[in-house]
């Protein structure tokens, strides 16, 4: 079987290749149903969307490694990528959003403006503005050509806005807060749509909970959401109504001896191209409270009949905090870290077996695929990172060492 490329070539696809391809809902003689990861949550501007075929070099993800890095202050929470123009935004510990210019010789994080007053923990990018979200409840607009605030709303949710992903064609978008709201809002006017209400106020032993995640459907339609105890809402976007709540309760762990505490939860979650799967992640049991010490765990879920099909689980000691299905090999890619180091995985999702896995530089909290699904971009705590999945790029020279004076 062979999938038609841009440039008229033509690649073979193996029967393993072929089949994830199939399962996952790609057109594998045409055009995938959608491109990279991020397109669907706006952290990838449109240009990729509507590239298409398959990428004129194979993956191989043992094969893949850093070509590029940048380190910037604190910890980035949060990426998006303007495709047309080639430039990465981050954000997170600083306040301060950052610009990288993936076509420089040498990457370096710029810091180009601060609109925040605290942590940034979301950022999409619609035409051609920054939308960000934080710890400060606040939604803000901003010019990516003066920096400047086009528009803000105060007190958007009544706690920490966790993360805003953009709906269907970029005219709405969706954010998740700690006060266990899923709102979804005018993205041109910032008007108020609509409010999903389902997840629970406090855990089942009456501790605070967070609200982490959110994920829309390839076809705009349906939004889910998760959080800390481990139970995803899907919500109909037009309606509001809940269509199902899963609980995937491995991600969740109360220590009622060392701390009385409760940790985990659903970190990451990602639509399958079919939209009729869920992809989520986190960490799995948690046998130490205080240093985030569990395995790197992901599950595999057919939402709408609420069952789950495949969980996998290494013993690599992580959070996942970032979970996307790479749109050419069909294979799951998830990144985060913890008590055991960063870490970079890719899984099988026919059953979820471990391919492959890599320590990146620091804890990864958000990435995405860029280069029509070639590279990967990821932010964390060693600022930007730049991954060839094909394992052909040149290995990045090494920094120049500073002259020390006599």
């Amino acid at each position: 079987m062979f999938g038609d490329l841009p440039s008229g070539r033509l690649v073979p696809l193996d029967d393993i290749q072929y089949e994830l391809l199939n399962q996952f809902g790609f057109d594998v003689g045409g055009v995938p149903d959608i491109g990279v990861d991020g397109i669907e949550s706006g952290r990838t501007t449109s240009a990729e969307n509507h590239q298409s075929g398959f990428n004129m070099t194979a993956i191989d993800w043992k094969k893949a490694k850093l070509a590029a890095a940048c380190e910037s202050p604190g910890t980035l929470y949060a990426v998006a990528h303007d495709a047309l123009r080639q430039m990465i935004y981050a954000a997170g510990s600083q306040w301060t959003m950052f610009r990288v210019d993936l076509a420089a010789k040498d990457l370096k994080a710029e810091p180009v403006w601060t609109n925040h007053d605290n942590f940034v923990s979301g950022i999409v990018i619609h035409q051609d503005v920054v939308i960000s979200v934080g710890y400060d409840r606040r939604i803000v607009w901003t010019k990516t050509d003066d920096g400047k605030t086009l528009r803000q709303v105060e007190g958007a949710h009544d706690g920490w806005i966790r993360d805003v992903a953009l709906i269907g064609d970029g005219s709405k978008l969706a954010t998740v807060g700690d006060d266990m709201l899923v709102k979804m809002w005018a993205t041109e006017s910032g008007k108020l749509l609509k409010t999903f209400d389902g997840h629970l106020r406090k855990t089942p032993q009456g501790f605070s909970t967070a609200l982490y995640a959110l994920a829309v459907s390839p076809d705009g339609n349906v939004l889910a959401s998760g959080d800390r105890i481990g139970a995803i809402c899907l919500w109909d976007k037009i309606s509001g109504k809940l269509l199902r709540k899963v609980e995937a309760t491995d991600f969740y762990t109360y220590d009622p001896v060392k701390r009385s505490r409760s940790i985990g939860g659903i970190r990451s979650m990602c639509f399958a191209p079919d939209g009729k799967r869920l992809v989520i992640s986190g960490i799995g049991q948690v046998t130490n409270v205080d240093g985030f010490v569990g395995p790197q765990r992901v599950e595999l879920w057919d939402w709408n009949a609420g069952q789950r099909v495949f969980a996998g689980q290494d013993n690599h000691q992580a959070v996942l905090n970032e979970v996307a299905v790479h749109s050419q090999t069909g294979a799951i890619v998830a990144a985060g870290g913890g008590d055991g180091g960063g870490i970079l995985s890719v899984w099988d999702p026919n059953g979820l077996k471990l391919i492959h896995k890599v320590k990146p530089k620091g804890h990864i909290q958000q990435f995405l695929f860029a280069g029509n699904g070639e590279q990967l971009i990821a932010a964390g705590a060693d600022g930007v990172q730049v991954w060839d999945l094909t394992g052909t790029a040149p290995d990045p020279e090494p920094a120049e060492k500073p002259k020390v004076s006599k």
